[in-house]
C-alpha cells in the first residue's frame, strides 16, 4: 500500500510538479513552486551527504497543495532492521497551509509514515520575506540535529513492554484527544488485538505494535488530515523534541 494513496488526491512525479506553477505573488504573500522547493530540499540533503532514496508525492485541489514523504539514507545512525529515516512534506500555495518539514521514518514491513509530534525542522507561511535556499538550508540542519533523537526514541518504543489493559486505555485516550476520527476505533482495535499473520509490524505487544496499529488506519485518510494526524500521533507517543509524560 503505498503511503500517498488516498482519496480526492492525485500520486505525481517529481518532474510532473513543474506541471503546478505556483499563482501570482502578492505584497505580503510568496507562494513557492513546488517543483523548486523539493529541488531545494533535495539541494541541501546531497551537500550533508543524505541521499534520496525513494520519494512519493501527491497534490491536491488541481496542485495548490503538496504532500510528500522523501526516504533518505542518512550517514551516521545505526540502520535499524525496522524502519529507516523518512522526511514529511506538506506545502500549500491556496494559503490554507504553511509550509511544514517533519523528522519521520517508514516502516519497512507495512509501509507505513511515522511523524515526529514536533514540526520542529519547518513551520513557515509563503511570507515575502521567504528565503527558498537559506530557510531550507536551516531546515535540514534542524532536521539532521534531530535524527539521533528521533532514532532512540523509536528505538524506546520497539522495546517497551504494553499490556492488554494498558494498550486498551491508550487507544480510549487516543480517540477521546480525536487523533483519529471515531471512526477507526475499530480498525484499530481489531488491527492491533487480532492482527492477521501478514502484520508483523503490529504483533509486538510494545507502544511500537501499537503505534503501527494505528498508522495503518490512517492510510485511509486523506492527506492533509492524515498529516495532522500523523503528527499528533508522534506527540501522543513521545515522538517529540521533549518526550511527554507518560509516553
Amino acid at each position: 500500500m503505498s503511503t500517498l494513496v488516498y482519496a480526492n488526491s492525485s500520486l505525481v512525479t517529481r518532474e510532473q510538479l513543474q506541471h503546478f506553477p505556483p499563482p501570482a505573488s502578492t505584497a505580503t504573500w510568496k507562494p513557492i513552486a513546488h517543483y523548486d522547493l523539493i529541488q531545494a530540499i533535495d539541494r541541501q540533503l546531497a551537500v550533508r551527504d543524505i541521499r534520496i532514496v525513494k520519494e512519493q508525492f501527491a497534490v491536491q485541489r488541481e496542485g495548490l497543495r503538496l504532500f510528500g514523504v522523501l526516504e533518505l539514507e542518512v550517514a551516521g545512525p545505526e540502520p535499524s532492521s525496522e524502519f529507516g529515516f523518512a522526511m514529511g512534506v506538506r506545502t500549500a500555495n491556496d494559503r490554507s497551509e504553511a509550509l511544514s518539514i517533519v523528522a519521520g521514518a517508514k516502516v519497512f514491513v507495512c509501509d507505513n509514515l511515522t511523524l515526529s509530534g514536533d514540526l520542529i525542522a519547518f513551520q513557515r507561511k509563503h511570507t515575502v520575506g521567504f528565503d527558498l535556499n537559506a530557510d531550507i538550508s536551516r531546515a535540514i540542519d534542524r532536521y539532521q540535529s534531530y535524527l539521533q533523537v528521533f532514532h532512540r526514541q523509536l528505538g524506546d518504543l520497539m522495546y517497551r513492554p504494553l499490556d492488554d489493559t494498558e494498550a486498551k486505555v491508550r487507544i480510549f485516550e487516543a480517540f477521546a484527544a480525536e487523533i483519529l476520527p471515531i471512526r477507526f476505533f475499530p480498525a484499530v482495535a481489531q488491527t492491533y488485538f487480532k492482527p492477521e499473520p501478514r502484520m508483523t509490524d503490529v504483533a509486538p505487544r510494545t507502544y511500537w505494535g501499537l503505534h503501527n496499529a494505528f498508522t495503518r488506519a490512517i492510510h485511509q485518510m486523506a492527506p492533509a488530515p492524515a498529516f495532522q494526524a500523523t503528527t499528533r500521533l508522534g506527540k501522543f507517543f513521545g515522538l517529540t523534541a521533549q518526550p511527554q509524560p507518560g509516553a
